[in-house]
Order: C-alpha cells, then sequence, then structure tokens
C-alpha cells in the first residue's frame, strides 16, 4: 500500500471516530453541569425549614438573617435556625450558634443553641418578661465583638 493510500484510510478512520468522540464529548459535558444542578437544588432544598410555622432565621458570616425579633410576653417563640455556610469556614469551621444570655438571667435560663454547618435547629423558648434582649454568635466570627453576628429580641 503506498504512503498516500496509508495516509488516506487512516484519516478516513479518524473522520470515522469523530462523531463518536464528538458524542462522548457532549454526553461528559452535559453530566458535569447535570451534576452541578443537582446538587446546588438539593442544598438550597435541604435548607428549606424543617418548621414552616416557626420564624426562619439564617445564620452565616454576613451574619442574622431577620437580626430583630419582636415577641410578646408569655408567649412561646419558635425559631428555624439555618446555617447555609459549610465547614471549609476558617473561622470556626462553619458552625455557629445563638447565644442570648444578657438581661435574663430573671426572665429565663441562657439559650445557648449550635447548628453545624449546612444544618438547621428548631428550638423554642418563652420570654416572660417585657423589654430588649440581645443575643449574638460566640461560636466564631469574633464572637460578641463582631457587630455583623447579633440580633435583637423586643418583647411587649
Amino acid at each position: 500500500m503506498s504512503k498516500s493510500r496509508k495516509h488516506k484510510v487512516t484519516k478516513e478512520k479518524q473522520e470515522k471516530k469523530l462523531p463518536y468522540k464528538s458524542i462522548l464529548f457532549m454526553f461528559i459535558v452535559i453530566a458535569i453541569f447535570g451534576s452541578a444542578i443537582y446538587l446546588i437544588m438539593s442544598k438550597s432544598a435541604a435548607l428549606e425549614p424543617v418548621d414552616k410555622d416557626a420564624i426562619k432565621m439564617t445564620i452565616s458570616m454576613a451574619g442574622f438573617e431577620p437580626n430583630i425579633i419582636r415577641a410578646k410576653a408569655g408567649e412561646p417563640v419558635t425559631i428555624n435556625l439555618i446555617n447555609p455556610d459549610n465547614s471549609h469556614h476558617t473561622d470556626g469551621g462553619g458552625v455557629h450558634n445563638f447565644f442570648l444570655s444578657e438581661g435574663l438571667a430573671s426572665v429565663m435560663s441562657d439559650l445557648n443553641i449550635t447548628v453545624l454547618p449546612e444544618s438547621q435547629k428548631v428550638f423554642t423558648f418563652t420570654p416572660t418578661k417585657p423589654g430588649e434582649y440581645h443575643w449574638y454568635c460566640d461560636s466564631c466570627c469574633g464572637g460578641k465583638e463582631n457587630p455583623s453576628m447579633h440580633g435583637t429580641l423586643i418583647v411587649a
């Protein structure tokens, strides 16, 4: 077989393989993007509140949202605390908490609720005395000194 004929046969084989490679490449791209979309959607679904009747509160490196809660004395307050941060944070490993104690000694016991990365907790407490009380995250982020990691409970 001549060199040109051999080159022509090899080129024809490559052209026949090309559609298969293109299809394989497209399949891989679709699989990667599909997996990414699935992971994003499943993560956001997992961070939907487990208690739809509770006050939905998100705590992240950006702070508490909402950072003000209004309540009535003698009525229970239920909070669904959601931590969307992951464990790769360098400050505290993504763990956050809701620490409510200042001025509450005569009203109720301290609340110190810790929520692990990418998880949530539901808790209930009953403030008994009107006033303004403050909570903060004490597990990371500079703790009490970090101005964005605070919130206020206003009891009427």
